[in-house]
């Protein structure tokens, strides 16, 4: 065990997923403006005609500043590319091998699961596809993915959220 709100890392081959997402600026504390926008999502692609086809996630591109503010999209994975607009994009998770272990517990704790995931890559020597352009860090592939819960989804302890770094291609074997 890595930490004790994470599961066994593993490392996991993903296919290319086309997705649809809307892109926000912010920081760890402003999370409720950020949930609020897989409604907003959700209603796009209702209009649409658009199925999704899997659960909601959180792609995050780069952070940067002493407050760490999160590039990231909200997103929700699709079965072929879709065209966005003015407030949507449509983007792919980029296929490739991956470390990926599951959070559990209230959402709060993810950032320790994060670094512990992180520590445990570079233990086994899996090097995380990012770079650093001075004190911003940027990723090729950084996700965080809801796993289906239980009725006690009002309780925020017993969330389950996939976490997945894509590794470099020469780590890919």
């Amino acid at each position: 065990m890595v930490h004790k709100h994470i599961g066994e890392p593993i490392v996991k081959k993903r296919l290319e997923q086309p997705y649809v997402g809307i892109p926000i600026v912010a920081t760890v504390s402003e999370q409720d403006r950020v949930n609020s926008l897989i409604a907003e999502l959700v209603d796009w692609l209702k209009t649409k005609e658009i199925k999704p086809a899997g659960r909601p996630f959180f792609r995050y591109w780069c952070a940067e500043g002493l407050e760490k503010k999160y590039k990231m999209e909200v997103a929700v994975p699709v079965m072929r590319m879709v065209t966005g607009d003015a407030r949507v994009v449509g983007s792919c998770i980029p296929g490739g091998c991956y470390v990926t272990a599951i959070h559990k517990g209230h959402p709060d704790d993810v950032e320790k699961s994060l670094n512990a995931l992180e520590q445990w890559a570079l233990r086994e020597e899996l090097n995380i596809d990012k770079r650093w352009e001075g004190e911003a860090e940027i990723w090729n592939g950084r996700f965080e993915f809801f796993v289906p819960i239980s009725k006690e989804a009002s309780d925020w302890n017993k969330w389950a959220i996939e976490i997945a770094f894509l590794l470099t291609p020469d780590d890919a074997a």
